[in-house]
């Protein structure tokens, strides 16, 4: 594909109908720059569903091109649904946003700590503001590996899991935590007697009209696109215990009803009907910092509220978000890590168009991504002028393969090899296998560039520096005759 240069941002057109025709020339082109597979965009508009564009591929190897109802993991998506799942069973009665979680626990209770466990309550949950460790993520499990207990997740089991914990006084501070919405699924699985996909499916899925999406973790579903990493490679459809902090799977279509469900103000109330008005109206506002229950909450302008959430698993990047006082919305879901690159892309060209302006850390990510840039040529140039004065000293004789040293070489090059496959082993398997570096905004490149360098110091060390041969010493007491015969 011909790769076209982006139009400035400022450029965005103020017509939803234009606003379209930008991102249909546009997108291709990202999708170019960034090594995006597929990805689905869905625009509401004055409060009605403008567009669901799909661009590229679910399967890149069986030419599979997106549909409406093409299903993507949507990552910490499932926190804001699994939100309106406890808001239900406070409808119902069955649990208080003020009570102790521990109140509805029995099989898992939060370890012991220096602070009051009662504080950490399901509204505090809700809002990250429980005072629970930051967590790191969760990866997901292979398919074709069992998936642990929710306890045993809780407890810390799985690769790069730790155990949730309180860590900071309840109330006092936002620290995101997936760990706090595992809590929630067990209270949802502990409360109802039901398995938390179950709940989810007949008391808020259906319900909102959300009828392709699931919590259900299916690696085999033939609806789902394949995913793929930084390196364009597939991955696996990754499962996940954590179901209510990142199980969702879903498609632009049923992200609309949430939008829709989400900000209806002039129906017969907000959620479709499904929770009452008030409740979605707290699930709306910020409890500590932009947190609130199950979204955030960032002003835009006097005016213009923004209300969303972003998703992120391996091999998939999302977001959600919408504006009350001008019912406009967005959803985009992509298939390959490098979609975080292009979903901030469209993120803020969709903002401007909306507003006027770009957003608030636009500047940022463009600096970044300079900055980035910067290294990746710097390091690129070394790189260069090391492997070109590598060749000249080889032309020169000046290195030779490491046989033809008479000295003890062979364990000084097997400790130097030893150590740059390991370095580069790890970074191979953090970069590719696990997929858990950040290679966002050009810092892949310089990743690769480092990855290459290694390579070529390995095979240098192959072919050492010719020792030079010292010139043998005059005994002090034999001078140099000034007049030999």
């Amino acid at each position: 594909m011909k790769t076209v240069e982006a139009a400035p941002l400022s450029q965005a057109p103020r017509k939803i109908e234009e606003f379209k025709h930008l991102l249909d020339e546009q997108v291709p082109v990202w999708q170019d720059k960034y090594d995006v597979p597929g990805l689905a965009v869905g625009m509401v508009h004055e409060g009605r569903v403008a567009y669901l564009l799909n661009y590229g591929y679910a399967d890149t190897k069986n030419k599979i091109e997106l549909t409406d109802q093409t299903l993507f993991q949507a990552g910490s998506i499932s926190k804001s649904v699994t939100a309106w799942g406890v808001l239900k069973l406070v409808e119902k009665g069955l649990v208080s946003l003020d009570d102790p979680v521990e109140k509805y626990l029995t099989s898992w209770k939060l370890p012991d700590a220096k602070f009051n466990p009662d504080e950490v309550t399901i509204k505090r949950l809700l809002s990250h503001t429980a005072g629970l460790a930051a967590h790191k993520g969760y990866l997901g499990t292979a398919p074709q590996s069992r998936l642990s207990s929710i306890e045993d997740s809780l407890n810390g089991k799985g690769l790069f899991n730790e155990p949730v914990r309180i860590t900071d006084t309840p109330g006092e501070k936002e620290v995101y935590s997936g760990g706090g919405y595992t809590i929630l699924q067990l209270v949802i699985e502990e409360v109802t007697g039901m398995a938390f996909e179950r709940y989810m499916e007949e008391e808020v899925l259906k319900p909102l009209g959300m009828d392709s999406s699931s919590f259900h973790q299916d690696p085999n579903d033939p609806r789902m696109s394949k995913a793929y990493g930084y390196f364009g490679q597939e991955l696996p459809n990754y499962q996940f215990t954590e179901q209510a902090a990142a199980g969702l799977k879903t498609n632009s279509t049923d992200m609309m009803k949430l939008i829709l469900a989400s900000m209806d103000h002039l129906n017969r109330m907000q959620g479709n009907g499904l929770l009452e008005n008030e409740l979605v109206e707290e699930m709306q506002q910020p409890v500590i910092g932009e947190s609130g229950l199950g979204v955030f909450i960032r002003k835009l302008s006097e005016e213009q509220t923004f209300i969303y959430h972003s998703g992120d698993n391996r091999g998939w990047h999302a977001l959600y978000g919408f504006i009350p006082e001008t019912k406009e919305g967005l959803v985009i879901l992509t298939n390959s890590d490098n979609g975080i690159d292009l979903r901030q892309d469209i993120y803020h060209a969709w903002i401007e168009y909306v507003t006027g302006s770009l957003p608030e850390g636009h500047s940022s990510l463009t600096q970044s991504r300079t900055n980035n840039f910067i290294l990746s040529i710097s390091i690129g140039t070394l790189f260069g002028i090391y492997v070109i004065m590598f060749g000249i000293r080889m032309a020169t004789g000046r290195r030779v393969f490491f046989t033809k040293l008479k000295d003890k070489y062979v364990v000084k090059l097997g400790c130097r090899t030893l150590l740059l496959v390991s370095v580069g082993a790890l970074l191979f398997y953090a970069s590719y296998v696990w997929q858990i570096l950040n290679l966002s905004s050009g810092r892949k490149d310089y990743v690769m560039l480092i990855m290459a360098w290694l390579f070529v110091l390995v095979i240098t060390g192959f072919y050492p520096k010719k020792r030079k041969l010292k010139s043998p010493e005059r005994p002090f007491n034999n001078p140099i005759p000034l007049n030999p015969e």
